[in-house]
């Protein structure tokens, strides 16, 4: 009962900071957007207006990851008895298409001006103040998000601050296309730059929808979380060979099936005992446990039926 107290603060705590960040992010992001998309539709910069539009796409990534963590916080209910932890890992993946589609159009409107009959004129000067701002606004907001990110596991937040590091580099190109179109008097070099900038835009959505993938096909990036259980399972006198374990990731928690041989003359009462001496072990070694499931079996018990979950051997052959 405590355990579950002290998980419903730690969560109610996560929620906080989460909701703190999408608000920075939604405030700041709106900022920057408007003074790029007003700087870069008065100066005539394509590529600065390209960034004022990367920028909108952001006010609508914070604004997810902040309904989104009204969700996650939810408890287990009939229709979800793992919890609503996921619905962080599915934001995270609608935002990778939010990202790319914003991409996807930027490419479209330079692709048209660059072979169109229109003429270009060289952007002001001015706009290049704007584009300062921005770099110095998006490092802030990418710092900002990184560090609540990390303090509280959210894959949003540091994927959002991932997209903000982005930024401050599709700043800095937008900032060197402009020197570059004053000093060679070729607009073309800033339609080219504003071009590059929608392609990276649309790779990095595409990366974060490959990561997002991960969770949710029941994978793990970080397979030493396997070694650890079984070296707490083995840690307990009277239990062998823990095997046919699988690992999900729900949003920061990790939830672990696992069958473990125990002597076969045991009594049931007997057997339950290590399997809770193994489950507190796992609890007290590992952190982020939402859930151990523990299957007790003789030693020497061998199921031609057993074609899924890992082992300590098979993790060392992997190896």
């Amino acid at each position: 009962m405590a355990g579950d107290l002290d998980n419903k603060d730690i969560m109610s705590s996560r929620t906080a900071v989460i909701r703190k960040a999408s608000w920075v992010g939604i405030i700041g992001n709106a900022f920057l957007s408007v003074i790029k998309i007003t700087a870069g539709t008065i100066s005539g910069s394509f590529a600065l207006l390209g960034d004022g539009i990367d920028s909108a796409t952001d006010i609508v990534t914070s604004v997810v990851t902040l309904f989104t963590s009204k969700i996650a916080d939810r408890p287990p209910d009939e229709g979800h008895p793992y919890g609503h932890g996921r619905a962080e890992t599915v934001a995270t993946k609608a935002l990778s298409f939010i990202i790319f589609f914003a991409g996807a159009q930027l490419a479209l409107t330079t692709i048209r001006n660059l072979f169109g009959s229109t003429e270009r004129g060289i952007p002001d000067f001015f706009a290049i103040y704007f584009v300062i701002i921005s770099i110095f606004g998006k490092a802030f907001l990418a710092y900002y998000k990184y560090k609540a990110g990390r303090k509280v596991n959210s894959s949003m937040l540091l994927a959002d601050a991932k997209n903000m590091m982005n930024d401050i580099l599709i700043s800095i190109s937008v900032l060197t296309g402009l020197i570059f179109t004053f000093l060679l008097k070729m607009p073309i070099v800033d339609v080219i730059t504003a071009l590059l900038i929608s392609i990276w835009i649309m790779k990095v959505a595409f990366d974060i929808f490959l990561e997002t993938s991960v969770e949710l096909m029941d994978g793990l990036d970080d397979k030493s979380i396997y070694n650890k259980v079984f070296n707490a399972a083995c840690g307990v006198k009277g239990v062998r060979n823990p095997h046919r374990t699988r690992i999900r990731k729900i949003n920061t928690m990790y939830v672990i099936d696992m069958d473990i041989e125990v002597d076969g003359g045991l009594t049931v009462a007997e057997g339950h005992e290590l399997s809770k001496k193994v489950h507190n072990c796992i609890q007290n070694q590992i952190d982020n446990i939402y859930d151990v499931i523990i299957h007790v079996e003789p030693i020497g018990n061998e199921e031609e039926t057993e074609k899924f979950g890992l082992s300590k051997k098979s993790i060392n052959e992997d190896e």
